[in-house]
């Protein structure tokens, strides 16, 4: 791949890598390290592009996909003497089928501190971690398309999906320095519309 900031991403490299690929950068400045893709560029420029007339992102994926169906994988190469698709097909023993869940490798990675109510932070939106992670710096693996599957390690190991923080529950959990979690019941309206927490003598 060139230099560009897209392609040394730590998000990048981390997909890579959890996929067991060589992420490889070219030397600046010296395109013919990346020959075949520069001119896969150049074909799409002259070719297509020069002749496709359109506004909308889903129209030119169409047509571009069109375009590769019945131009690209038409044609013969002049120094294989193959159809790009032939040439692709007859080589189908390199590649490696994707595993499964694909997507997960994908995810974005993000460190964070979990607070003494359990609570961690990530876009806006509060979650509570497992109680064991208590005061943890853990790493948490997420789409930000889905708020709803964010996924907490701590030392390499997976402690599943966090659930979005209900406030209502969370500030009446009460913990002692064992680590004991104890649900208070629901406190009652008191003179001046101020709650009733345990330990405070109700009237």
């Amino acid at each position: 791949m060139d230099n560009g900031p897209a392609f040394r991403s730590q998000h990048l490299a981390q997909i890579t890598a959890s996929l067991g690929v060589a992420l490889i950068h070219s030397t600046p400045y010296q395109p013919e390290g990346r020959g075949k893709v520069e001119r896969w560029f150049r074909t799409v420029r002259e070719d297509f592009l020069s002749q496709w007339r359109g506004e909308e992102v889903g129209d030119l994926n169409r047509s571009l996909r069109r375009w590769l169906e019945e131009t690209y994988h038409q044609r013969v190469h002049s120094v294989t003497t193959q159809q790009p698709r032939e040439r692709f097909s007859s080589h189908l023993e390199c590649v490696r089928p994707s595993p499964p869940n694909l997507e997960d490798f994908f995810r974005k990675r993000a460190l964070r501190n979990v607070a003494k109510d359990r609570s961690v932070a990530l876009n806006s939106h509060l979650y509570e971690a497992p109680l064991c992670l208590l005061g943890k710096r853990v790493v948490l693996f997420y789409h930000d398309h889905d708020p709803s599957r964010v996924e907490v390690f701590w030392e390499d190991r997976s402690y599943g999906f966090m659930s979005l923080l209900d406030e209502r529950v969370n500030f009446r959990v009460r913990r002692d320095n064992h680590r004991i979690v104890e649900i208070q019941s629901e406190g009652k309206d008191s003179e001046g519309g101020k709650l009733s927490f345990r330990g405070e003598e109700e009237r």
